[in-house]
């Protein structure tokens, strides 16, 4: 199973973490990458959407299905969001959707429980799309590359991954294969 695994995270003096804006993990078809955007001040879903190489700082690798510890990897200064399947914060690091949006969105939004196959991953969860939208043209490249999924669960293999944020995860469009169910609620 996969685990947790933040060397950046702090401990502040009450205990709690710190948080560590721009950190954030990337699985792609072989590997998970545990960074930090070396651009301060910028989105995840932002860096990613302008669909260039993102420098980053303090890598870790390791596989995706989270078999093997991270370890430093210290040769890696960029990620090409073109090769991201899945990406999330970190623990520590800051939502890839904030909450004013969220609440935005279930506003004008249809809700959808979606399943999706974007090899070598399922991912399970909840889309919020505009009503103009069908879940099941999600496969053909629209305007934004990488698609929110809230409450997520994702498997790899027989490996169900545990150390996602629950919150959204952002999973590149071009990397879709089906979306294998769609109901609206």
């Amino acid at each position: 199973m996969a685990g947790a695994f933040n060397p950046a995270s702090r401990a502040t003096p009450a205990g709690g973490r710190a948080r560590l804006p721009g950190h954030f993990v990337v699985l792609t078809n072989d590997s998970r990458i545990d960074a930090v955007l070396a651009q301060g001040g910028v989105r995840l879903a932002d860096a990613l959407e302008r669909r260039a190489a993102i420098n980053v700082n303090n890598v870790l690798l390791g596989p995706n299905d989270g078999s093997r510890p991270l370890t430093p990897a210290p040769s890696i200064k960029s990620v090409d969001p073109r090769t991201v399947i899945i990406a999330m914060p970190a623990e520590d690091g800051d939502p890839v959707v904030s909450e004013a949006e969220h609440e935005a969105w279930h506003e004008w939004r249809v809700t959808y429980v979606v399943t999706l196959e974007a090899t070598p991953f399922k991912v399970a969860g909840t889309l919020l799309l505009l009503p103009s939208q069908d879940p099941f043209l999600l496969t053909e490249l629209g305007t934004t590359l990488f698609l929110p999924v809230f409450s997520p669960t994702v498997e790899v293999g027989e490996v169900t991954l545990t150390d996602l944020r629950h919150d959204a995860i952002l999973v590149n469009r071009s990397h879709l294969r089906r979306v294998r169910n769609a109901t609206r609620h």
